[in-house]
């Protein structure tokens, strides 16, 4: 069995590590001259086992025993030890402690080069640590090493690093990532700016006393920080990548921001420089507990519009809401987007931070899910010189949460100058439209679902907007499916819209706003001859969803004494829909104008003499030519499910199939092949099958109107149905 086998592989595996640690060890006691063996054998085992799976608790401990000790083993070998030592569990705080209590001068210490290695380790750990307290616990220890000049570059070899390559100054990043405002304490801003000083101004001590600058700006000064220095780079990142798939939790890391060339970002970090001792700044809060416990302290930062691209201060704001906090923040976006539009009116060419400002401003709104005042405006105005490629994707997704408004104010304030700018005479355009009126509809969707919108807050009820943007969308949809060119995936974004209304209604009775708007007969009619299953399917499922909720509807209006419901020539009209599928699809009585309420798929009927003409010198019946056994669309399925049914019958009672149908399988077909020793199945039961078998097969679509529909269907979808009462049950009227 393939579970045997990954069981023996995994013990197979925990084996050679075992045996690879125990030759280590072994190799570690002796000195170089008296080793039988090569050490590089147990060495790559142990890298290919902590790269490829990751290494164990007791095995990254016994691995640390070793390398922090004094050892007979060459600095090559454990330098690639300590660069695959990748955990497959959290670290333990033990590990940590054997690591720091190793570091330093003396004969019981790790030699230097390893000393360096590890603190980059711990560097590229500190995200995954049992105890995430644990370095500051140790950071006294920590602290009273700068004075070592290995340790703070990494290496000896590097102490002449500047710029950017500072960040391999191990353990003053280290002490940069640990430091937090109990931490800063006078004898340590003492010491550490004296070893500034001493050093000439050292990058990494630079960036270090920065960072204690930021607790305490009226405490530090001087010249210590106005050396040449950057903040350390989040150099841990890459090893990260190959941590965290072995691992079974989750965290995010907050990483500086940094633009496409250098330059300084628009938006400022989050910084805040007037905390005292009470309090708390979000720079030191490290997790969601740390957050709520200590919400009350928290003070604000120096720029809140810091929020915009801060997810934690985003939660901050939330949580502690002012009206302040608010002014600040359309303050600062209303004198950036003025700027903007004074460049655009002088005609000085684009703004390369805009771009970033709006991406900003898009996680923000995705969060909030509003847009801030400054930035409809701005919106309204630039939308008129938007040439529809700069930021495409970031201006459609802002403008689909614009606020729920009359519909001829905001088809003149954004949706006109969209359709103006993007609209061409190819399909992608009207796509792009599509998915846009898509989101803008989810969107209201939402809005009106999580917070109902009184009637009041707006001149007109939600519903009427909503009836006008479908109305619009259908006009759209329509100019897509005749448009040259237009493919299944273009299609398909017209369904997506449909199936966004589908979603809504299927929650109508949260919200009296949300009311049921049909989409428009050409479209439906288009869309149900598609030659395309897909497109079929989604159709009747959301048909279907449709009649469920005028269902709802009608029985809630009922019991209110018919106040919210929906006028007998609308539901009839949608009723007309279900009556023509299913007489193409299920009854034989494609086109058919004689039933209740149909419509004949409003095919010109001084045309159906010469369809039917021409079906019968084919050898058809035009009535069939669109049931589950002839459509282009199933009738492959269809007789696929029936040669299924013979098989199983065969298998059952070798004996019971005598002859096989050749298809396409009818109702008289049936009655001739159970007469001549085939599979016997009735009429009814035949497409009862053929629904289970699309249905298991992921066409539920069509199965789904069915079983809502036809009333036999309704009273045996769990069993047999028998042949008579094949009525079709639309929408109470």
């Amino acid at each position: 069995m393939p579970s045997a086998i990954n069981l023996d592989s995994c013990e197979e595996r925990d084996s050679t590590l075992q045996n690879a640690l125990s030759d280590l060890h072994d190799a570690s006691n002796l000195p170089a001259k008296q080793k039988k063996t090569r050490v590089s054998g147990p060495v790559n085992t142990i890298c290919s086992h902590g790269y490829g799976n990751g290494l164990p608790t007791d095995a990254l401990k016994s691995i640390l025993d070793i390398i922090t000790q004094p050892h007979g083993l060459d600095q090559t070998s454990v330098t690639n030890i300590i660069k695959n030592l990748f955990p497959c569990s959290k670290v333990s705080s033990n590990a940590i402690i054997c690591i720091v209590s190793r570091l330093g001068q003396g004969k019981c210490k790790a030699s230097l080069p390893t000393q360096a290695a590890l603190l980059k380790w711990l560097i590229m750990v500190m995200d995954i640590l049992e105890d995430s307290s644990i370095l500051s616990k140790l950071y006294g220890i920590l602290f009273n090493l700068l004075d070592m000049i290995s340790l703070r570059y990494g290496s000896p070899h590097n102490m002449r690093l500047q710029g950017p390559d500072h960040d391999r100054a191990s353990l003053c990043h280290l002490l940069s990532l640990t430091t937090r405002r109990r931490h800063v304490r006078p004898f340590r801003i003492q010491m550490l700016l004296e070893i500034t000083q001493s050093s000439g101004n050292e990058p990494a001590l630079v960036s270090l006393v920065r960072v204690f600058k930021e607790y305490y700006p009226n405490i530090v000064v001087g010249d210590a920080v106005s050396g040449k220095a950057s903040y350390f780079t989040e150099s841990k990142a890459q090893k990260l990548d190959v941590i965290l798939p072995r691992q079974k939790a989750f965290k995010v890391i907050r990483q500086r921001r940094s633009s496409a060339k250098g330059n300084k970002v628009a938006i400022p970090e989050v910084h805040t420089s007037r905390s005292n001792e009470t309090s708390v700044s979000l720079e030191e809060i490290e997790d969601v507990h740390d957050l709520i416990g200590k919400l009350e302290k928290i003070e604000p930062p120096n720029q809140l519009i810091s929020a915009i691209g801060d997810p934690l201060l985003q939660k901050f704001l939330l949580l502690k809401p002012s009206d302040s906090t608010n002014k600040r923040l359309d303050s600062w976006l209303s004198a950036f987007f003025d700027d903007e539009l004074q460049r655009i009116a002088e005609r000085q060419g684009h703004n390369e931070r805009l771009s970033e400002v709006l991406g900003f401003c898009l996680l923000h709104v995705r969060y909030t899910k509003t847009l801030p005042r400054p930035l409809e405006l701005f919106l309204v105005t630039y939308i008129n010189d938007w040439d529809g490629e700069s930021h495409s994707g970031l201006m459609l997704e802002l403008l689909s949460y614009i606020k729920i408004q009359p519909f001829n104010e905001v088809f003149t304030a954004f949706f006109s100058s969209i359709e103006a700018t993007l609209l061409d005479n190819g399909p992608e355009s009207k796509v792009v439209l599509l998915e846009y009126y898509t989101s803008i509809l989810r969107q209201w969707t939402i809005r009106l679902l999580a917070v109902p919108i009184p009637e009041s807050d707006i001149p007109h009820p939600p519903s009427e907007i909503l009836a006008q943007l479908v109305a619009h969308v259908d006009l759209l949809s329509l100019s897509l499916l005749e448009t040259p060119g237009a493919t299944l995936d273009h299609v398909s974004s017209i369904l997506s819209f449909y199936e966004t209304i589908a979603f809504a209604l299927s929650h109508s009775s949260l919200n009296s706003n949300i009311r049921i708007n049909t989409p428009s007969s050409l479209v439906v009619y288009n869309l149900t001859f598609s030659t395309s299953l897909s497109t079929v399917s989604r159709l009747c499922g959301i048909l279907a969803v449709y009649k469920r909720a005028f269902e709802t509807a009608m029985a809630a209006a009922s019991a209110r004494g018919g106040e919210g419901g929906y006028p007998r020539d609308f539901v009839n009209h949608f009723n007309g829909f279900l009556m023509d599928i299913c007489n193409c699809l299920w009854r034989n009585r494609a086109f058919n104008r004689e039933d209740v309420n149909a419509l004949g798929c409003l095919f010109p009927t001084s045309a159906l003499p010469a369809l039917r003409t021409y079906a019968d010198n084919l050898g058809h019946s035009l009535p069939t030519l669109f049931s589950l056994s002839y459509s282009t669309t199933v009738c492959a399925l269809s007789i696929a499910c029936f040669r299924d049914l013979e098989d199983v019958a065969e298998v059952a009672d070798p004996p019971s199939i005598a002859v096989r149908h050749a298809g396409p399988v009818t109702q008289r077909s049936l009655t001739i092949l159970g007469k001549e020793g085939g599979l016997k199945l009735s009429w009814a039961n035949y497409r009862l099958e053929v629904l289970r078998w699309l249905e298991d097969r992921g066409v539920k679509g069509v199965g789904e109107l069915m079983f809502n529909t036809m009333k036999h269907l309704m009273l045996a979808k769990g069993g047999q149905v028998g042949v008579g009462g094949e009525r079709v049950v639309g929408a109470v009227g």
